[in-house]
Formats: structure tokens, sequence, C-alpha cells
């Protein structure tokens, strides 16, 4: 799943090259709105299907959603923030998981306290 834009803006960036420390990539906070709905688009667009029920604007399908995200409405940003909360979610348990198989005793040891 594209979880962020490599430094040069070629293309978008996977979650494994994101968190790879050897391959250039965008910090999330730095991307302009037009490429986090174009993240989004992506990851939505690789979704086999949505079902979203939102307050105010009713049910949410697959198509609503593209839709919605690529014209940037109101429910269009907040899918856009959905999604890249799910990407740091992602990238914080990608941390996580990296540090425990780096430090596995200490990780251990954190978990024994």
């Amino acid at each position: 799943m594209p979880a962020g834009f490599h430094s040069d803006d070629s293309e978008v960036a996977s979650l494994r090259d994101v968190v790879d420390p050897t391959v250039p990539t965008k910090q999330l906070s730095d991307l302009t709105l037009e490429q986090r709905a174009e993240l989004a688009v992506k990851r939505l667009a690789l979704q086999p299907s949505i079902q979203l029920a939102m307050i105010g604007a009713g049910m949410i399908d697959k198509e609503r959603a593209l839709t919605e995200v690529k014209n940037k409405t109101k429910v269009g940003r907040l899918l856009i923030e959905i999604e890249h909360q799910m990407i740091r979610n992602l990238l914080e348990q990608a941390q996580k998981k990296d540090a425990k198989a780096r430090h596995p005793r200490r990780a251990k040891l954190k978990a024994n306290r």
C-alpha cells in the first residue's frame, strides 16, 4: 500500500520504503494537500470495497469516497485525514517492531515492568 512519496516526487512510496532509512522519502507533514489527496486516492482505489457511514454525509461507498477525495470536498478532506492517520499508525507500529528487533532484551525488560 502506498504510504508516502519518494523525496524526488518521482512516485509514491510503499510503507516498506517509508520506514527504510536508506530510501529517501518525504515526511507526511511535508506533503501538500494535493499530494495527500493523491496518496489517499491511491490507497482507497486499492481497497476491494468501502462502506462508511458519516454523520451528516450518509453512506459512502468506494466510488463516492474517490470522488469526494479527488474534489477535496469537506467529506473528502476528512477521508484524507483518516487515511493519513492510518499511515501514521502503521508507521508507529513499524517503528516499534523495528526497535524491538534491534533491542529485544530492552523491549523484554520494559514489558516486564
